[in-house]
């Protein structure tokens, strides 16, 4: 990407994450748009999980949110398990950043590819997330490890780190 391309996509990506943080209660747009929701994916992939800006999940997520599938972390549902996910994940791997290989976006959902990067031997952490979106938020968390020897439900192996 270029730097030219790389500020604007940046300076798009701040400006949605002040009006949304701004606007964190009640829902907005009853309707997702494309951009919104990758947007709000990056900002996931970006803040929340690469930079751990927990307090983003409240305007990214809706109070409910239900984090399902094989990878589903004992944390529990609602903004606040999320919250522990989060936490517990950036803790077994401080070092570790979220790449996303691919992203498809297909009504209401978002599905993305992502890996884990760092220092570490070994295999690369992947996974596939899907993203469901009520209104201009996630509702519901689809998580996938895609190679279980390097992901462990809501922990990454110390390798990744």
């Amino acid at each position: 990407m270029t730097g030219a391309l790389k500020s604007q996509t940046q300076g798009r990506r701040q400006l949605m994450l002040k009006e949304t943080h701004a606007n964190a209660e009640p829902f907005g747009n009853p309707q997702s748009t494309r951009e919104g929701m990758v947007n709000t994916v990056d900002c996931y992939f970006d803040e929340v999980l690469g930079h751990g800006r927990l307090e983003l999940i409240d305007a990214l997520m809706t109070p409910g949110v239900a984090l399902r599938g094989p990878g589903r972390p004992e944390s529990g549902d609602g903004r606040e398990g999320l919250r522990r996910f989060v936490s517990k994940l950036r803790g077994s791997a401080p070092g570790a950043r979220f790449a996303m290989e691919r992203r498809a976006v297909q009504g209401n959902k978002v599905a993305v590819r992502w890996r884990a990067e760092g220092s570490h031997p070994g295999p690369v952490p992947r996974g596939l997330y899907v993203f469901v979106f009520e209104g201009d938020r996630v509702a519901e968390l689809w998580m996938h490890d895609l190679d279980p020897d390097s992901c462990s439900g809501a922990v990454l192996s110390r390798r990744a780190a």
